[in-house]
C-alpha cells in the first residue's frame, strides 16, 4: 500500500509531459490497441492525432502511410489506402515513405505501372541509403512480379533491378528479400551470376563449400552451371539441374520459372503453394475483421492437400487424410515441413509451412539434465503463422519441439541481424532508438510499455556492441565485418531461442511428461525462458526482448512473470547492481544489470536449478 502511495503522489509533483512526449505516448497507446487486435481502436488513435493541431508534419505523414498500409492489408481498399497516400505525400515532411508504401500496394494490387512510377520518385527522393534500399526493394520487386507473368519482359528494367539489387547486397550482405528477389530476377534476366549472387546471399553462404550440409548438393551443382549462363545458353539437362537444385533448397517459385516438362512435380508443387498462400492470406484477413470461421478454414486447407495429392499420384492411405499425414507423404519428396493448429502465441487455427534446409544433431545438457535434439531448420516459408502476416513478418513462429526434434523458422530470424547492423553502425539511426530509451526513462509518467520498450533498446545494443568489438578486435572490417556480424548475432540467438529454450521444452517433456501436460502454456514457456536467459550466451539481449512484450498470451504472461523475478532480484541486490540508485524504482533500471547477473538471477529462481 505505501509503495501505490507514493507513486500516486509522485504523479501531482511532476511536470506536463511536453508535446513530443504526448506524440510519443500516442504512438505507443496505438500500436499497444494494434497487438492486441483492436484495430478500431489503434485506428481511431491515429485518426485523433490527425485532428491534433499539435501533431507535426512528419507525424501526420507517418500517420496516413500506417493506415494506408493497413486499409491494405486487412480491407483490400486500394482505393481508400492510395487516397490517404495522397495525403501523406501533400506533406512536405513525407519523404520517400509514402511512395515506397503506395509502390508495393500497387504492386500487390497488379497496377504494375503505378508501382513502377511511385518506385522510381522514391528512388530519386532517397535522401538516405536506408531511404535508397527501401525503394531499390520496392522498384525490383515489381519488376519481378510484372516480368515472371510476361511473355516479353522488359530487358532495361530487369537489367535496373539486377543492379539496384546487387547494390543493396554489396550495403547489407543477407538483405533476404534483396537477395530472394536476385534470385528471381537473375532466373528471368538469364544471368547466372546474379542467381548464384542471390541464393548465396540468402543462405549467407560465400561459397558452396560454407553450404549447410542439407544444401551441399544443390549448393555444388548451382555453383558448377550458374556462373557460365549468360542467355540463351543452358541446354535441357543443365535446366532441369538448376531447376531441381532450387527446388531442393526451397525456391520452389523459382523453381518452376525453369523447369522442364519432365518436372511436372515441381510445376505441381508450386501451384499448390501458391494457392494455399493465397487462401492463408485470405483467412488471416478474415480473423484480422473477426469474421474467420476456422472449420471452414480446415476444410478448405485439406481438400487443397488431397488435390494436390491426386495430382501428383501420391497416397495417404485408406483412413481420412490429416494435415499431419499429408506432411508425412510430402516431407520426403519435397521438404516439406509445418503444421495446421494453434498454437500458444494465437488462439485460432494457422498454418505454419515452409521447407527444409539445415538439419543438424546436437545434445544440450541443462542443470544435469540432458536432451539430444535433432535440430530442423525450416525456410522459404508459405505462411508462418497469423501473427506473421499480421505484423508483416515483424513478429511470427520462431520454432518448436516435439519430444527430441526441435523446429526453427529461418525466416523469423533473418530480418533482425540485417537491422541490428544498421542500428549499431549507423549513427543517425543509433542516435534516434538511443534516443527513444532516454525519453522513455525520463519520462514521469506510469506507462510501463514505453519504458520496458525503451529499456530493450538499450541493453539491446549493450549486447550487440559487444558483439561488434570482439569481431573488430579480431581485425574484421567492411563486409566481412558485417556479414560475420550477422551470422554471430544469428548463432547467438539460435543458441538461446532454439538449443536452450525448445531444449528446455524437450527436457521437460522427457523428463517431467506428466507436469507438461498438465501445465499451462504460459508456465511452459516460462520456463523455456528460463533456460534462454540463463544457458545461452545472450542474456542482456534475450532479456530486453522478453520484458518489452509482455501481454495476454502464453508467452506473454511468461514474460510478465520474468518481468517479476528480475525486480524481485534487483530488490535483494541493490548493492551489487553498478549504478543503482534506491531513490529511482528499480523496473527504470533494468539496463543496469550486467550479463552474469542476468543470468544469476533466473538461475537462482529455476526450479530445475534445484531438481
Amino acid at each position: 500500500m505505501k509503495r501505490i502511495i507514493t507513486l500516486f503522489l509522485l504523479l501531482y509533483l511532476i511536470p506536463s509531459p511536453s508535446r513530443a512526449q504526448q506524440t510519443n505516448m500516442l504512438w505507443e497507446k496505438a500500436a499497444r490497441a494494434f497487438f492486441t487486435f483492436d484495430m478500431n481502436g489503434a485506428a481511431a488513435i491515429l485518426r485523433d492525432m490527425l485532428r491534433d493541431p499539435h501533431t507535426n508534419a512528419s507525424d501526420s505523414a507517418k500517420v496516413y502511410r500506417t493506415l494506408a498500409l493497413r486499409d491494405w492489408q486487412f480491407q483490400h481498399n486500394y482505393a481508400l489506402a492510395t487516397k490517404r497516400l495522397d495525403s501523406a505525400l501533400a506533406i512536405r515532411a513525407s519523404g520517400n515513405a509514402a511512395l515506397v508504401a503506395l509502390s508495393n500496394i500497387a504492386a500487390e494490387a497488379q497496377r504494375y505501372a503505378v508501382s513502377l512510377e511511385a518506385a522510381e520518385k522514391a528512388l530519386q527522393l532517397a535522401a538516405t541509403p536506408a531511404e535508397r534500399r527501401d525503394a531499390a526493394i520496392a522498384y525490383a520487386n515489381t519488376v519481378y512480379l510484372s516480368s515472371k507473368s510476361s511473355t516479353h519482359p522488359d530487358v532495361h528494367q530487369l537489367n535496373k533491378a539486377g543492379q539496384l539489387l546487387m547494390e543493396v547486397l554489396q550495403q547489407m550482405p543477407g538483405h533476404p528479400q534483396a537477395a530472394k528477389l536476385l534470385v528471381g530476377t537473375g532466373i528471368l534476366q538469364k544471368d547466372g551470376r546474379l542467381l548464384l549472387n542471390g541464393w548465396n546471399a540468402y543462405f549467407h553462404f560465400v561459397t558452396a563449400d560454407s553450404a549447410y550440409a542439407y544444401l551441399k548438393e544443390p549448393a555444388k551443382v548451382l555453383a558448377s552451371i550458374l556462373p557460365y549462363w549468360k542467355g540463351n545458353t543452358l541446354s535441357a539437362t543443365e535446366r532441369k539441374q538448376i531447376a531441381q537444385a532450387l527446388a531442393r533448397s526451397g525456391f520452389y517459385e523459382h523453381a518452376a520459372l525453369l523447369a522442364i516438362p519432365s518436372q511436372k512435380d515441381i510445376l505441381i508443387y508450386a501451384r499448390y503453394l501458391q494457392a494455399l498462400g493465397t487462401l492463408t492470406d485470405n483467412y488471416y484477413r478474415q480473423i484480422a475483421v473477426h469474421t474467420a470461421k476456422d472449420s471452414l478454414f480446415e476444410q478448405q486447407v485439406m481438400a487443397l492437400s488431397a488435390g494436390v495429392l491426386k495430382d501428383l499420384h501420391l497416397s495417404a492411405g485408406k483412413d481420412s487424410l490429416t494435415y499431419e499425414k499429408f506432411l508425412e507423404v510430402m516431407q520426403p519428396r519435397f521438404g516439406t515441413m509445418g503444421f495446421l493448429g494453434v498454437t500458444s502465441s494465437f488462439h485460432a487455427k494457422e498454418v505454419c509451412l515452409g521447407h527444409i534446409v539445415n538439419v543438424t544433431r546436437k545434445d544440450v545438457l541443462q542443470y544435469g539434465y540432458k536432451a539430444s535434439l535433432t535440430f530442423i531448420e525450416i525456410d522459404l516459408m508459405t505462411s508462418n503463422g497469423f501473427i506473421s502476416w499480421f505484423s508483416n513478418k515483424r513478429f511470427g513462429n520462431g520454432g518448436w519441439s516435439v519430444n527430441d526434434t526441435i523446429y526453427r523458422v529461418r525466416e523469423a530470424y533473418m530480418t533482425e541481424p540485417v537491422e541490428a547492423w544498421t542500428l549499431i553502425t549507423d549513427s543517425t539511426v543509433r542516435k534516434e532508438q538511443l534516443s527513444v530509451f532516454e525519453k522513455a526513462i525520463a519520462n514521469t509518467t506510469s506507462d510501463t510499455a514505453t519504458l520496458l520498450n525503451g529499456i530493450n533498446i538499450r541493453l539491446r545494443i549493450n549486447a550487440m556492441d559487444s558483439v561488434y568489438a570482439t569481431l573488430y578486435n579480431q581485425g574484421l572490417r567492411g563486409s566481412e565485418l558485417q556479414l560475420q556480424f550477422m551470422n554471430a548475432l544469428e548463432r547467438k540467438q539460435e543458441d538461446a531461442s532454439i538449443f536452450a529454450h525448445e531444449g528446455r521444452h524437450s527436457i521437460d517433456q522427457i523428463y517431467f511428461a506428466k507436469d507438461f501436460e498438465k501445465a499451462p502454456s504460459s508456465e511452459r514457456e516460462y520456463r523455456a525462458k528460463l533456460s534462454e536467459i540463463a544457458c545461452a550466451d545472450f542474456p542482456q539481449y534475450i532479456f530486453g526482448k522478453l520484458v518489452a512484450t509482455v501481454g495476454p498470451s502464453g508467452h506473454g504472461m511468461a514474460n510478465r512473470m520474468i518481468l517479476e523475478n528480475a525486480l524481485t532480484w534487483m530488490g535483494q541486490h541493490q548493492p551489487e547492481i553498478s549504478g543503482y540508485d534506491t531513490t529511482l524504482p528499480a523496473i527504470k533500471q533494468l539496463h543496469l544489470l550486467s550479463a552474469s547477473q542476468i543470468q544469476t538471477c533466473f538461475r537462482d529462481v529455476d526450479p530445475l536449478s534445484k531438481q
